[in-house]
């Protein structure tokens, strides 16, 4: 027999890792729509919820982007690539906050000279994790796949083939992608993803003004971004 409230919190989960992952790459048009209207807003809530949390603590994560809700879009837009930009691109300075596990982790352990953004060992493990489960993205070759949106695809994929299984009653392939992602999460993305969004907060500062859209987009980011870590991690 399907166990409805496991079903609803373990598709809750997959939802809420699958939205981190087309929010953190560069802004598109899409998003920022979806930030004009309250669709992005009244997902990632909807999601919290799904995983067992109180509407108003959900509500009270995903404030600052109900905020931007009847905003102009294409104003949304730039203010956020202009940020995404600074934050994770490199500048004259260097790159403020990496969005790739291995090059993160480089940094943070205060290891000397440029990450390697390809053949690491971290790069290459998640790679692996990623092939044994039958699924690799398709730009690996020329991006790392241990970014911040590639590594929240992977685990919603696995959260997703996890409720299938549930759903279908097959108990064993549920606790087989349980396993693997929970693996996932305990190798890697639970090692640098908190710590990423904190990073990304305190570094906020610098390249947005305060109650812009961009920090509005960015904090909440962040917030929700720390919230859903400790829901997978907490599993």
């Amino acid at each position: 027999m399907v166990d409805e409230n496991q079903l609803r919190k373990v598709i809750g989960l997959a939802d809420a890792c699958e939205l981190l992952a087309s929010a953190t790459p560069f802004p598109g048009e899409d998003l920022a729509s979806a930030l004009m209207d309250g669709g992005l807003a009244e997902d990632a809530r909807a999601c919290l919820e799904d995983c067992g949390m109180a509407p108003d603590e959900a509500a009270a994560v995903c404030a600052p982007w109900s905020r931007l809700v009847g905003q102009s879009a294409g104003s949304i837009l730039a203010d956020m690539r202009r940020t995404h930009s600074l934050l994770f691109v490199r500048q004259g300075s260097g790159v403020a906050v990496w969005p790739y596990e291995s090059a993160y982790l480089h940094v943070e352990a205060g290891r000397e000279g440029e990450p390697a953004l390809f053949r690491s060992s971290v790069t290459l493990d998640v790679e692996k994790a990623m092939r044994e489960a039958g699924v690799l993205p398709k730009d690996s070759r020329v991006e790392p796949c241990d970014s911040v949106w590639d590594e929240f695809t992977f685990l919603s994929y696995l959260l997703g083939n996890e409720a299938s299984a549930l759903n279908s009653g097959d108990a064993e392939a549920a606790e087989l992608h349980r396993g693997r992602a929970a693996a996932f999460a305990e190798r890697h993305a639970a090692r640098w993803l908190p710590g990423f969004f904190s990073a990304v907060e305190h570094r906020l500062p610098d390249v947005a003004k305060p109650d812009s859209a961009s920090q509005l987009f960015f904090g909440g980011l962040c917030a929700y971004g720390r919230c859903v870590m400790g829901l997978v991690s907490g599993r």
